[in-house]
């Protein structure tokens, strides 16, 4: 567990024995520096060690306000809280320009110094734990650490990243769990609003009331429950990207007031009268059909035209499935980070063979479940669910007319490498012959000659 560390820039010996004491024994480790030059030399041999919090003393002459202002350039990031006996507004105000973040009045109490450096420490935690969380989800979310192989997403992913850098509404149409919401955020920290807030809400988790609150914000009484002001997801996310996922699902009330946004870049939080204005890039998903949606009456013609200026469509996992390999390994390495299982290949045949109707989501399941059903080193097909181990049944016709005996064998054979997505591995273990076999049967009977061609 991280020690708070602070250091003390104080020349009188008793206030530093003071400081010590009180600092210590609430479990600060503390490090003391007699003046500003011994200061400022610690600091430099210390720049991978910078303290969290410093206490530096104003000193009679104020010669240590220059310390002060050379402590800014140095470590910009360490608070520091001012002591003086000398108590005047102007010595206050002049160490808060020069970059202060708190003055102590000589002498104090203990529990005075201590409010004041736990408030400044606990900033300062907050501060860092913000950034790290910045940083995390600019990892996660970063186009360039994007997890495919497949020609097919390579299309939509380059689109996605051509269209980024103008402020056109997109829809991404695709099934539930394809990546829809990775394209949206490839297209976000790609473009100009990078630096700015990327924020989602899936428009089919809530009903009407609570979708218009959340987008649009609410005043104190709008409603029974609104207690307080709200400020809506459009609001936040000013000079940002609003992705809005599953928008087939919205009633058409809502409709007409999210079209306002997208045409007039402007609204109206509930219980407001005042109108607002938005600089927000809506980004829209659905894995419904929109255009039939309008034409059932569903949706309204004029918002899709606003939505999709740009339309991307995210293919299945079914039709990418030089995917599943990079993208099993990676959730594997998430759910085992020590790095101490791997797919075996059968395992790894049986994941390029299922059909995947729950597309990425789905495998992301299915390999942390591996990962926790797996005591060893090799995740093998017994550690995979059952749906990815049975062998698929194969519809077989035959038409009315007599075949010879090989006619019917080239006809199933073609059958089955057809049902099983032209893979030969799936295809051979259903008819239960080897890889060998199945390739001198193929070449025998032509199939799949012409796609060689």
């Amino acid at each position: 567990m991280h020690q708070d560390k602070i250091l003390i820039c104080e020349s009188q010996e008793e206030v530093r024995d003071f400081l010590s004491r009180t600092l210590e024994s609430s479990g600060y480790a503390v490090e003391i520096q007699p003046g500003g030059p011994q200061l400022l030399k610690s600091l430099e041999e210390a720049r991978e060690a910078r303290p969290d919090l410093i206490l530096l003393d104003a000193g009679g002459s104020g010669d240590n306000l220059e310390i002060l202002r050379r402590l800014r350039s140095t470590c910009a990031e360490t608070p520091v809280i001012v002591m003086s006996a000398c108590a005047t507004v102007r010595g206050a105000v002049a160490a808060i320009r020069q970059g202060a973040c708190d003055y102590l009045i000589k002498p104090f109490v203990a529990e005075e110094l201590l409010a004041v450096v736990e408030k400044e420490v606990d900033r300062r935690r907050l501060v860092e734990e913000n950034r790290s969380l910045k940083a995390e989800i600019r990892r996660r979310f970063d186009p360039d650490q994007v997890i495919f192989k497949s020609a097919p997403f390579r299309k939509v992913f380059d689109l996605a990243r051509r269209v980024a850098p103008s402020d056109a509404s997109v829809l991404i149409q695709g099934e539930s769990g394809t990546g829809k919401e990775l394209i949206a955020s490839t297209i976000h920290y790609s473009s100009r609003r990078r630096n700015e807030r990327f924020l989602t809400i899936n428009c089919a988790a809530l009903t009407d009331t609570l979708l218009e609150s959340q987008l649009f914000g609410h005043l104190k009484g709008a409603f029974t429950g609104a207690v307080a002001n709200q400020r809506g997801l459009v609001e936040e996310a000013e000079r940002g990207t609003l992705f809005l996922d599953e928008i087939g699902d919205i009633s058409p009330a809502l409709q007409a007031k999210l079209l306002r946004v997208l045409q007039e870049k402007e609204y109206i939080p509930v219980g407001a009268t005042r109108v607002r204005q938005a600089d927000v890039r809506f980004l829209a998903a659905s894995n419904k059909n929109l255009e039939t949606e309008v034409a059932g009456g569903r949706f309204r013609e004029d918002l899709l035209y606003r939505l999709n200026v740009i339309t991307l469509y995210v293919p299945p996992l079914r039709e990418r499935r030089d995917d599943i390999q990079p993208l099993a390994e990676y959730f594997l390495g998430r759910f085992a980070p020590r790095g101490d299982k791997a797919l075996t290949s059968a395992a790894l045949a049986r994941l390029r063979s299922y059909d995947w109707p729950g597309n990425v989501r789905e495998l992301e399941n299915v390999m942390e479940m591996a990962a926790i059903l797996c005591d060893g080193a090799e995740i093998t097909p017994d550690h995979l669910p059952l749906k990815l181990t049975e062998t698929p049944a194969v519809a077989f016709t035959l038409p009315p007319q007599a075949m010879s005996l090989a006619a019917i064998e080239r006809r199933y054979i073609e059958q089955v490498y057809l049902q099983s997505h032209k893979h030969k591995v799936n295809t051979a273990r259903i008819l239960e012959i080897s890889r060998k076999t199945l390739d001198r049967k193929l070449a025998q009977y032509g199939i799949g000659r012409q796609e060689d061609e």
